[in-house]
């Protein structure tokens, strides 16, 4: 009877940190910028610029540098890890809402960009071949970007998780073009995906692209 009290003390640290108003940043806060590596080898930084959602890509190919530069109606931000089974299970429902709203191409305005932030240790290296297994085609960022950032922009997942308050995996976080966080969720389950694609949906005007 003793361990009683230790039970009930351990139930309620599980609750209190599984709890979405502990855990994240909240809808109406503003987004924190960020700049990280897709497993591709692109540097992927989102910001503001001039008040408004700015993406930029940058790539370096035989000493060559290419950016470009795009202006989303809206960014999807999705932390999670190869370990977390929920993660793996929510992956597929982003991969749809990723080829549902994406813009036509890389450099095309508007559209929902959807962004998996890894959290993996290991990194990229540990990513990849996971990525590939699952035919995932939107950016995964895991690792510090080669190319300068703007001054006060996130540069490792592992600040990402820090400054967006992430407790436990997978959070989600919807972000319109002013940079304004417009939605939260913290776990999955399936009845979550009508609820994230409504707010989608709101999002972008009900447009798909």
């Amino acid at each position: 009877m003793k361990t009683l009290p230790k039970i009930a003390v351990a139930v309620a640290a599980l609750v209190l940190l599984s709890s979405p108003s502990l855990a994240t940043l909240k809808a109406g806060a503003k987004f924190i910028p960020f700049s990280l590596k897709n497993i591709d080898g692109k540097d992927h930084t989102v910001t503001l610029e001039e008040g408004k959602l700015t993406l930029i890509v940058t790539e370096t190919l035989a000493g060559e540098t290419k950016v470009s530069k795009s202006h989303p109606a809206g960014v999807l931000v999705d932390f999670w890890a190869t370990w977390c089974v929920p993660c793996r299970k929510a992956m597929p429902h982003m991969q749809q809402l990723n080829e549902t709203y994406k813009p036509a191409g890389e450099q095309a305005e508007g559209g929902l960009r959807v962004y998996g932030i890894a959290l993996d240790e290991a990194g990229g290296k540990v990513v990849k071949p996971f990525y590939q297994k699952l035919k995932i085609t939107y950016p995964m960022l895991a690792d510090p970007p080669s190319s300068v950032s703007p001054e006060g922009v996130v540069r490792t997942a592992k600040d990402m998780k820090k400054r967006y308050e992430v407790q436990e995996i997978p959070v989600v976080y919807l972000i319109d073009s002013s940079g304004t966080i417009t939605h939260v969720h913290v776990g999955f389950k399936e009845e979550h995906i009508a609820e994230l694609d409504k707010a989608v949906n709101a999002l972008l005007g009900g447009g798909k692209r």
